[in-house]
């Protein structure tokens, strides 16, 4: 890792050995809630960051079984749903398919569990609420009862039912997670871009593959060589800011796999993984 402004606000967390930095999301109060997989173990545990320090909030943490609260079963199956507010909402898996099921909403800044329910299904945040639905069965075929929750509570405000016309239009205008956090992640860039000419470095062979991600005077580029001889990847970062290298990092060297969709940018700070098992941040 180089940096070329030593005034530069850098973070880091590093996850154990084994660990996989999985998923990131933003709340409004400022924390960023991450989840670390540990595939030989199948465990899947959650940490917590203040978004610009790096302050850690709360680490390694399962989502509760029993304590009055709905259990959560393998913690291996188990995510991270969305945000709102100060809460993160985690959701585990329906036995035996891919299909999410129960939502646990949790303070981001603390991993008290605000409230539980495993009888409900997220399906996106709408101006009320939530929408979510009910699964059941009958004569053998899967069925969908729509409602509304509160969020702040998980109590029911509305119910919608299978078939209620609003239901499709809600479900249509649902916004994703990315712009309702205001995450900008990178493009894969394919022939010239001229917003990036000459930042993929011009010193270096000819990536075989490259990202970009341009936000006003800030551009980021992350490039993957594959060594044709043995087939291991390297993936490198490199940042600029009005024309200007700020920052660069080896994300991953001899990786099996290019370090792909491994960096983003909200309000203002870069966040990226390095050696899947660190996650970095930089101010801009």
């Amino acid at each position: 890792m180089r940096e070329m402004n030593s005034s530069v606000s850098l973070w880091r967390y590093v996850a154990e050995e084994g660990a996989l930095i999985w998923q990131l999301m933003f709340t409004e109060s400022g924390v960023v809630v991450a989840q670390k997989r540990f595939p030989e173990e199948r465990r899947s545990l959650f940490f917590a960051l203040e978004a610009v320090s790096g302050e850690v909030l709360f680490d390694d943490y399962r989502l509760p079984d029993g304590d009055g609260n709905a259990e959560s079963g393998e913690e291996w199956l188990t995510g991270i749903e969305t945000v709102a507010g100060e809460l993160v909402f985690f959701h585990a898996y329906r036995q035996g398919g891919p299909e999410h099921l129960g939502l646990w909403a949790v303070d981001a800044g603390s991993g008290r569990v605000v409230w539980s329910r495993r009888d409900i299904v997220f399906t996106g945040v709408i101006d009320e609420g939530f929408l979510v639905y009910r699964p059941s069965s009958f004569a053998g075929f899967p069925e969908r009862t729509y409602l509304v929750i509160d969020h702040r509570s998980g109590a029911d405000l509305r119910f919608l039912g299978a078939d209620h016309p609003e239901i499709v239009r809600l479900r249509r205008d649902l916004i994703s997670e990315e712009c309702r956090q205001g995450v900008l992640l990178p493009e894969l860039l394919e022939g010239g871009d001229p917003r990036f000419a000459g930042m993929s470095g011009s010193d270096r062979v000819s990536p075989h593959r490259c990202e970009g991600l341009a936000a006003g005077p800030v551009a980021i580029v992350a490039t993957h060589h594959c060594d044709t001889a043995s087939g291991l990847w390297q993936s490198g970062l490199r940042v600029w800011r009005n024309g200007l290298l700020l920052h660069e990092d080896c994300l991953a060297e001899s990786s099996r796999f290019p370090m792909l969709n491994s960096f983003l940018l909200r309000a203002g700070r870069l966040y990226y993984l390095k050696r899947q098992s660190e996650l970095l941040s930089l101010e801009l």
